[in-house]
């Protein structure tokens, strides 16, 4: 596991669009029947979890930690 680790340096953001990816992928393949509606189901759902969560780090930038 440390080896892993030490090889997988992602940053919050690079991180952020892998979770995005693959969840989304794994949704339009469990709620849709068609490769169409697939594809249109991955994007729409990756999209919103990037705008939320850059909207969610825009909003929270200015407090301190």
């Amino acid at each position: 596991m440390l080896l892993l680790a030490s090889v997988l340096e992602l940053t919050h953001f690079q991180a952020m669009t892998l979770f995005s990816f693959f969840t989304s992928l794994v949704f339009a393949f469990l709620t849709k029947q068609s490769g169409r509606e697939r594809a249109k189901y991955f994007l729409w759902a990756f999209s919103l979890f990037m705008l939320v969560g850059l909207g969610l780090g825009w909003l929270m930038y200015p407090f301190p930690r």
